[in-house]
């Protein structure tokens, strides 16, 4: 994701257009500027992603979910500022409890079992 109006740029490790997916597609690599995604994820194995926050926060992405530790931290932008918050933005039905939950289910389980889980959370939540 280069901005040239901003002078920079971030390569995240994943990042998705949710609630804005209409209004982005087709565009290909022509994204405009003023689309940022709905949430970009960065998984910190070595180096600490918190020095990317303020790339994103010039890019007005209004997520992050930050994997830190073994952990899942969702940021939210509020007043330009990151913030922890306790639930997903871009999924509202989420938590970062919940988040984190999945991944200790699949630190002793596969990925399989991860899926099942998943899939029983969202029946439940249809319900």
């Amino acid at each position: 994701m280069n901005r040239q109006n901003l002078v920079k740029g971030i390569e995240p490790d994943s990042c998705f257009y949710i609630q804005n997916a209409q209004a982005g597609q087709g565009l290909g690599e022509t994204i405009p500027e003023d689309l940022p995604p709905d949430l970009a994820l960065e998984v910190d194995i070595a180096n600490k992603s918190d020095s990317k926050l303020g790339i994103y926060r010039a890019m007005l992405v209004p997520e992050v979910w930050l994997y830190q530790q073994e952990t899942i931290k969702i940021k939210q932008l509020r007043e330009g500022k990151y913030v922890d918050s306790p639930i997903s933005r871009a999924f509202p039905l989420i938590s970062a409890e919940q988040l984190n939950q999945w991944l200790q289910l699949r630190r002793t389980g596969t990925d399989l079992t991860v899926i099942r889980a998943v899939r029983q959370f969202c029946r439940e939540q249809r319900a």
